[in-house]
């Protein structure tokens, strides 16, 4: 979506704009390593991720840490977040992963 065309009170944009100044993503990051040697989360088939915003940190977990995911449910209440993520999970071509969404 264009700047000017953009929904200025989407959580979203709204994240995205606090995200620049924060160092979540290469702390989040950095655990998924740390997790991967103390935990197997091999077996789980089946995810349910609360207000996930556009996914990236979901996708990030599941290529490193689910590798048997079947069915990913989302639910986030923040529109433009909600096609971000749909467009992303496409994107990341998780084989054998089905997606769900709720508004």
């Amino acid at each position: 979506m264009a700047n000017s065309q953009r929904d200025d009170s989407s959580y979203r944009h709204l994240l995205d704009e606090y995200r620049k100044r924060d160092n979540y993503d290469s702390v989040f990051r950095g655990s998924l390593g740390e997790l991967a040697t103390k935990f197997d989360f091999g077996w789980i088939g089946s995810c349910v991720a609360l207000g996930p915003g556009t996914g990236d940190h979901e996708i990030a977990f599941i290529r490193r840490l689910l590798p048997n995911l079947r069915q990913l449910v989302a639910v986030e209440p923040d529109h433009d977040s909600v096609v971000a993520m749909q467009t992303n999970l496409r994107n990341a071509e998780l084989p054998g992963t089905r997606n769900r969404f709720s508004i």
